[in-house]
């Protein structure tokens, strides 16, 4: 779920590139002399993607697990607990 959230919000900035936080982000630390391109998309949309991708990603994985409760998914291992004198059983002795 988390790898299909990330791709699919990448994609989306490349499409979508003032969706926050990534634009705000990189436009906080923009050097404005620098041009560069990757396969000829800008290297701030870039990035701007991938921040969006995780970002986002980390915050839906954080509200799907909410949403999904502690005890959903949880499996109980058989544990052996050994038989400790008790308070109970130390007098019959």
């Amino acid at each position: 779920m988390f790898v299909a959230s990330v791709l699919s919000l990448f994609t989306i900035t490349l499409i979508i590139p003032n969706m926050p936080p990534g634009y705000l982000v990189v436009d906080f630390f923009r050097d404005s002399e620098t041009t560069y391109s990757i396969a000829g998309i800008s290297g701030d949309l870039l990035i701007s993607a991938i921040i969006n991708g995780l970002v986002w990603s980390v915050i839906i994985l954080i509200i799907y697990s909410y949403l999904r409760g502690p005890q959903k998914g949880k499996r109980t291992l058989p544990l052996w607990v050994p038989g400790y004198a008790t308070s109970n059983n130390s007098k019959k002795g």
